[in-house]
C-alpha cells in the first residue's frame, strides 16, 4: 500500500511538473514560432501540426533542463556561464535559422502565389523535359506541369528534402529558447553582485559625508 500511495504522488508531481513545463513550451513556442519563423514550408495542414507540436515537446524539455540547471548553478559566479550559454545557443540557432532560409529558396518554387518543394531527383518525363528546355526555370517548369511536382522530381527526393526542412526548421526552436532562458538566468544571478555594488557604493557615500561632517572646519578661530 505504501508503495501504491507513493507511485500515485510521484504520477501526481509528475503530471503537475509536466503541465507547467508545457504551459511554459506553449509560451515560448508562440513567441518563437511567431516571430521568427513562419510555419515549416512545403507541409499539409496536418503535418505542420504534427511538427509544430514536436517542436513544443522539445521546448518543454529544453526548458525542464535549463530549470533543472539554473537550480544547481544559480550563484553570481555562474552568471558569465549562462551569458556564454546564451551566445553559444544564440549563434546556433542564427546558423541553422539562416540554413533553413538558405534551404527553403534553393529548394522550392512558386506555383500560384504557393512555395511547393522540389526534388532532387527527375523522373523519366521530368528529365526529358528538362532536356528538351536546357534554360527553363524551376518556377517555370513546375507552371508548365501546372504544379504537379510529383510529375517532374520522384516522390522520395520531395519528400526526404521536405524532412530537412521540416528537422531544420524545429531545431531553431529549442537553440533560441535556450538563448532566452540563459539571458534570463544570467541577469537573476547577477542581480546579487548590483546590489552588493549599489549597497558598497551607498556606504562609501555615507561614509564620506560622515567625515566631512566630523572634519573641523579651519576657518573657525582663525
Amino acid at each position: 500500500m505504501k508503495s501504491r500511495s507513493e507511485n500515485v504522488r510521484w504520477l501526481q508531481a509528475a503530471r503537475k511538473s509536466w503541465l507547467l513545463l508545457t504551459q511554459g513550451a506553449l509560451w515560448l513556442g508562440g513567441i518563437l514560432g511567431g516571430f521568427l519563423l513562419p510555419p515549416p514550408v512545403g507541409v499539409t495542414a496536418a503535418d505542420e501540426k504534427i511538427w509544430l507540436r514536436l517542436g513544443q515537446f522539445i521546448v518543454a524539455v529544453v526548458l525542464g533542463l535549463e530549470i533543472l540547471a539554473a537550480r544547481r548553478w544559480n550563484q553570481p559566479r555562474h552568471s558569465l556561464r549562462w551569458g556564454a550559454v546564451a551566445l553559444c545557443s544564440l549563434v546556433i540557432g542564427v546558423a541553422a535559422f539562416f540554413r533553413y532560409q538558405q534551404l527553403t529558396l534553393a529548394w522550392t518554387a512558386t506555383y500560384d502565389r504557393d512555395k511547393v518543394i522540389v526534388g532532387a531527383e527527375f523522373t523519366q518525363q521530368g528529365r526529358a523535359y528538362a532536356v528538351a528546355n536546357p534554360k527553363i526555370s524551376t518556377d517555370e517548369l513546375v507552371f508548365d506541369f501546372k504544379g504537379k511536382t510529383d510529375d517532374i522530381w520522384t516522390r522520395e527526393s520531395i519528400d526526404g528534402r521536405r524532412l530537412v526542412l521540416a528537422a531544420t526548421y524545429v531545431s531553431c526552436l529549442p537553440m533560441f529558447t535556450l538563448c532566452l532562458l540563459a539571458v534570463v538566468q544570467a541577469m537573476q544571478s547577477s542581480e546579487p553582485v548590483a546590489r552588493r555594488g549599489a549597497k558598497r557604493r551607498n556606504t562609501n557615500s555615507l561614509t564620506a559625508d560622515s567625515a566631512k561632517k566630523a572634519k573641523p572646519d579651519s576657518r573657525v578661530g582663525g
